[in-house]
């Protein structure tokens, strides 16, 4: 057999072909490039979408954006701008009060680190409202937004205050005044109003009666305010509906100083016609301001509506109240609701502990003591009377010396729990004084739990207006308490009480005690209503109202919405 050798192949490899290798690699090389720029293009399209389009807000199925949080934070730090310029522009030309302007100015100035928080929480809240506005057939129009627009842009009235202060003469370690020296600061402003009405010269008054270091050299000069002043906030009612040169009366403040005000001059608002071209320079379009004046404008669209209804002409009842407020230690077996009268040494429960037992002070409150015990002897009812005047437990003493529940574990000194805990103690029993490192107490045994079983008791025993009003003061927890538990006039649908509240009231029968209504979470409640009449709210009732209605009726509307907010923005995920 003849061999013949395999004939070679003619044909050559691609890869093995220079210029096809080269075509190859730079082909790969390509791709690769292109890979990378498809990569590169993909990352910042998500970082572009995460920065802008990212949903930052859902309400309800409503999804607000990146980019709508910083359209609105811009707004917001024009408006911020805006107002401070505007507030300094009247401090320079002495149109605003110094103490005002620099209030002013330092909480517009912590605004600045929080406006994307302050723009969430505007467009959330806007969100809802507009929505509720929709369902409640409260149209929000381009005029709406465009008074609202104007209502940014205008400066509020200003007046030009003058004031007579006459604050209580406190004396040793007081942090508060006593009612003796408050009664006397009272006079001193009394006496003071007095001599205005008599004609007298008002800086001659001021100068001889006030006692504000700061205006009282200057006649009581404050200088213009608007309604937003941090003067106290009665006063500062006062003095806006105050015609000229009318002395406002003698205002109480919240600080337990009496006030005297007067206006001479006022200065009508006043909208900036440059307020647009302003934003504008700022970098915010007509548009955007629209868009975010839309939210304020559905929040006082909703306002003006809730506040209507609950002022319009409805029933009212004139409803008295005792009102335990819950409390964990009512669970306790060992629990005991309890009051007291304390007198210490020289007055100063403080510094007792401190005094030796052979100093006078002692021996002297102890004779208070016994004193006070002897009249309550004799009269029980004077507890809460005698309480209110002359206990040294300034903790308790606005509220009748009532502690409420107090157990074994609740702190308090040996002496005092020694005696409140001591077996065979009724409801109603009166301690001879008790002496404890404070001074000597007067206490009484107010009831066991618990607060719904002993509101029972009170129901049988309210037979007349005048013992539910006794029961009242003695029993409940509210500030009415000293007023008997007047509640004033209440209304079913005017947002001064919850709806389980206001339903038990119109519930209740006219001249008898109520049922006993138990709110979890809350308290135990009686109610005696006087009398009913169908009226549009007025006095201090209406007050309530204006200030109260819409948070009373908004908030529980805004739980019933599913509210997600950006946890990286907000520092909260889920309402």
């Amino acid at each position: 057999m003849t061999s013949r050798p395999r004939q070679g192949s003619s044909r050559t490899r691609i890869w093995d072909e220079p210029a096809r290798r080269n075509m190859l690699m730079n082909l790969g090389f390509g791709l690769a490039v292109l890979a990378a720029l498809l990569t590169l293009v993909v990352a910042l399209a998500v970082g572009w979408y995460s920065d802008h389009l990212a949903p930052a807000i859902k309400v309800n199925g409503i999804t607000l954006s990146m980019d709508d949080v910083a359209r609105q934070a811009r707004v917001n730090s024009f408006l911020i701008d805006f107002q401070t310029r505007q507030t300094r522009t009247l401090l320079s030309s002495g149109k605003m009060w110094a103490t005002d302007a620099d209030g002013r100015i330092q909480a517009l100035t912590s605004q600045v680190s929080q406006v994307v928080s302050l723009s969430m929480n505007q467009l959330t809240d806007g969100s809802v409202m507009l929505d509720l506005a929709a369902k409640n057939g409260q149209t929000v129009t381009p005029a709406d937004i465009a008074a609202t627009e104007q209502k940014a842009a205008t400066q509020s009235e200003l007046r030009h205050v003058w004031q007579i202060v006459v604050a209580p003469t406190m004396t040793g370690a007081e942090t508060a005044p006593t009612d003796a020296e408050k009664a006397a600061a009272k006079t001193k402003a009394d006496i003071a109003f007095d001599a205005l009405k008599g004609g007298g010269d008002w800086a001659t008054v001021a100068k001889s009666f006030s006692t504000d270091t700061a205006t009282a050299p200057q006649g009581g000069d404050v200088g213009f305010i608007d309604k937003n002043s941090s003067l106290d906030s009665a006063f500062v009612k006062a003095l806006m509906a105050a015609p000229l040169n009318t002395p406002t009366g003698v205002i109480e403040g919240a600080d337990g100083s009496y006030r005297i005000g007067r206006v001479t001059e006022t200065i009508a608002p006043q909208t900036d016609p440059t307020f647009a071209k302003q934003a504008q320079d700022a970098g915010i379009s007509q548009a955007d301001l629209d868009w975010s004046f839309q939210y304020a404008a559905a929040n006082a669209k909703l306002r003006d509506w809730v506040t209507a209804q609950a002022m319009a002409s409805a029933p009212q009842r004139h409803v008295y109240r005792i009102y335990m407020q819950s409390s964990p230690s009512e669970s306790d077996p060992a629990a005991v609701s309890v009051r007291h009268i304390l007198y210490a040494p020289n007055h100063d429960a403080q510094k007792a502990a401190q005094l030796p037992a052979s100093d006078p002070a002692w021996a002297a409150a102890k004779a208070l003591a016994d004193a006070a015990y002897a009249r309550l002897q004799k009269d029980p009812s004077q507890f809460d009377a005698i309480a209110r005047a002359e206990s040294d437990d300034t903790q308790t003493k606005a509220n009748g010396g009532k502690l409420g529940y107090v157990t074994p574990s609740s702190g308090l000194t040996k002496a005092f729990a020694d005696a409140i805990f001591a077996k065979g103690l009724q409801p109603g029993q009166l301690l001879p004084p008790v002496k404890t490192e404070f001074g000597y107490h007067i206490i009484q045994i107010m009831h066991f739990p618990t607060d719904a079983a002993w509101a029972s008791k009170l129901a049988a025993q309210a037979t007349t207006l005048d013992v539910f009003k006794t029961l009242a003061r003695d029993n409940s927890d509210d500030a009415q308490a000293a007023q008997g538990g007047d509640m004033g006039w209440i209304g079913q649908h005017t947002y001064q009480v919850s709806d389980q509240v206001a339903s038990a009231i119109f519930a209740a029968p006219i001249g008898k005690v109520s049922s006993v209504l138990t709110v979890d979470g809350d308290g135990v409640y009686l109610f005696w209503v006087a009398e009913e009449q169908t009226k549009v709210p007025d006095g201090a009732e209406a007050d309530t109202i204006k200030a109260n209605a819409f948070s009373a009726w908004y908030t529980p509307q805004r739980e019933k919405y599913t509210i997600w907010q950006d946890p990286a923005l907000s520092g909260t995920a889920t309402s």
